[in-house]
């Protein structure tokens, strides 16, 4: 087998994964080939996200409970903690914590739905990409 990609989710792909059978079929097709990094600062925004009205009201109607998720998560993950608060991205500072645990893990990827992300393409030797640009690159 060949090197694990690795990889950071941003918090908008992690819900995709948790809420959308088709992501997370996606996900579940290429986890044993990357290997997941999170930081602190996006758990507690994952976990954050998941208590929206929208969001957990979906949720419980699945009868899906938010602690369950945060196990799924740590478990399919490496902690990182990041050393270096970046001002890459000044639209919307929130999306620096993304940056933040992909320079700290040295990853291959970022995978994001955000637009302010998507429109850097790059990070330093970091890819930015797509959910479907990433998946199908496993094709």
């Amino acid at each position: 087998m060949g090197k694990k990609v690795k990889v950071v989710f941003d918090t908008n792909i992690w819900i995709s994964i948790f809420m959308e059978k088709r992501v997370r079929d996606e996900f579940l097709r290429v986890k044993q080939n990357l290997t997941v990094y999170v930081s602190d600062d996006i758990g507690l925004e994952i976990s954050k996200v998941l208590q929206y009205p929208k969001i957990s009201g979906v949720l419980k109607k699945k009868d899906i409970n938010e602690k369950d998720l945060l196990r799924i998560l740590q478990a399919n993950t490496t902690a990182v903690e990041p050393k270096v608060k970046l001002h890459v991205v000044n639209q919307d500072a929130a999306d620096n914590k993304i940056l933040e645990c992909a320079l700290a893990a040295g990853v291959d990827v970022i995978v994001t739905g955000d637009k302010h992300l998507l429109s850097l393409g790059k990070f330093k030797r970091t890819k930015i990409l797509t959910p479907r640009e990433f998946f199908d690159s496993f094709i």
